[in-house]
C-alpha cells in the first residue's frame, strides 16, 4: 500500500510538472535552462534546510556522487535544449518512453547478465514503436516549420540521452545497495553539486531572466514546486523498487502525460504516433513479464496457503 501511495505521488507531481513545462515552453522555449537552474537551486536550498548539519557528514561518500551528478546534469540540460530544436513535446515524450529499453541495455552491459527472452522481445517491440512515432513526428515538423535538420539533431540528442540517462538509475541502485538508502541526501547532492556547471551558461541565463513576463514567472514558480515534489517522489520510489521497475513506472507516467498533452494542447497526433505509442506500452508489458505473471500458478500440496485453506475446511 505504501508503494501505491508513492506511485500516486509520482504520477500526480510529475504529470502536473510536465503539463506546466509544456505551457512554459510554448510561451518561452529559450527559458528551459533557466527553469532547470532554478529547480536545482530550490531543491538545494530545501535540502540544506531539511538535512541541516548532516549535509556535512553524508552517509554516502561525496566522491561517489560525482559520476551521478555529472550524468544527471548532462541529461537535464540536453533534454531541455531539445525544446529549442522544434521537436514537439508529444514526440519528446514518446521517444523518452523507450527508457525501459535503455535501462535494460545499460544493465546488460554493466552487470554482464543476459536479459530474459521476454525482455528482448519487449525491446524490439518498443524500438519499432519509437521508430514509427519518430517518423510520424518528422512529417508533422517538416510540414509545419521546414526545419528538418534541427529536428534530426533534437531527436539524435534525445536518443543519446536515453542511454546516458539510464546510468543515473543504475548508479542510484548501486549506491543504495552499497551504502544504504538515503533518498533525501541523494536528492540534495544530485542537485547541489552540479550548480557550478551552470556558470558556463551564465550569460544566457541572465539574458533570459529579462525576457519572461509576470505570467511566465508564475508558471515557472509552480513548475519548480511540482518538480521538487516529482523528484522527491521518484527518489523515494527508488528506495523501494529496482531501477528497472522505477523506469517502467516512469514510462507509464510519460504515456499519461502524452495523453494529457494530446487532449489539452491539441498536438497533431498522426496514426503513426498512435501505433507507436501502443507498441511502446505493449513492449513494456512484455519486458516486465506482465502477461506471464497474470497466469494462474498451480497450487502445490506443500504450499503453506494450501495447508491453511485445508485446515479451515
Amino acid at each position: 500500500m505504501t508503494n501505491i501511495k508513492i506511485i500516486a505521488k509520482v504520477f500526480g507531481g510529475c504529470c502536473l510538472n510536465a503539463f506546466l513545462m509544456e505551457v512554459l515552453m510554448a510561451r518561452t522555449p529559450q527559458s528551459a535552462n533557466l527553469v532547470t537552474f532554478l529547480q536545482f537551486v530550490f531543491i538545494t536550498l530545501q535540502g540544506f534546510i531539511s538535512l541541516k548539519s548532516t549535509v556535512f557528514k553524508p552517509k554516502i561518500p561525496l566522491r561517489q556522487y560525482f559520476l551521478l551528478t555529472s550524468i544527471f546534469f548532462i541529461t537535464s540540460v540536453a533534454n531541455n535544449y531539445v525544446y529549442a530544436l522544434h521537436v514537439p513535446s508529444t514526440l519528446h515524450m514518446i521517444i523518452r518512453s523507450a527508457s525501459s529499453v535503455a535501462s535494460m541495455l545499460v544493465s546488460w552491459y554493466v552487470k554482464r547478465k543476459r536479459p530474459r527472452t521476454n525482455a528482448m522481445i519487449g525491446s524490439v517491440i518498443i524500438s519499432i514503436g519509437v521508430s514509427l512515432a519518430t517518423y510520424g513526428g518528422a512529417t508533422v515538423v517538416e510540414d509545419r516549420t521546414g526545419k528538418f535538420l534541427h529536428w534530426c539533431l533534437g531527436v539524435s540528442i534525445l536518443l543519446s540521452m536515453l542511454i546516458v540517462g539510464a546510468f543515473v538509475g543504475l548508479q542510484q541502485e548501486i549506491l543504495y545497495n552499497k551504502y544504504g538508502k538515503h533518498p533525501e541526501e541523494m536528492l540534495f547532492f544530485s542537485h547541489s553539486l552540479p550548480l557550478p556547471l551552470f556558470l558556463g551558461m551564465s550569460i544566457q541565463l541572465y539574458n533570459t531572466v529579462f525576457t519572461l513576463t509576470s505570467m511566465c514567472w508564475s508558471i515557472l514558480a509552480m513548475n519548480i514546486l511540482t518538480q521538487y515534489y516529482c523528484t522527491q517522489s521518484v527518489h523515494e520510489l527508488a528506495t523501494k523498487e529496482t531501477s528497472l521497475t522505477v523506469t517502467f513506472i516512469l514510462t507509464i507516467r510519460k504515456f499519461v502525460s502524452l495523453l494529457i498533452s494530446s487532449v489539452i494542447f491539441e498536438n497533431n497526433l498522426t496514426i503513426l504516433h498512435i501505433i507507436g505509442t501502443v507498441l511502446v506500452i505493449t513492449g513494456t508489458y512484455f519486458y516486465f513479464d506482465f502477461f506471464t505473471e497474470r497466469k494462474q500458478r498451480p497450487v502445490s500440496i506443500n504450499d503453506s496457503r494450501y495447508k491453511t485453506k485445508q485446515k479451515t475446511i
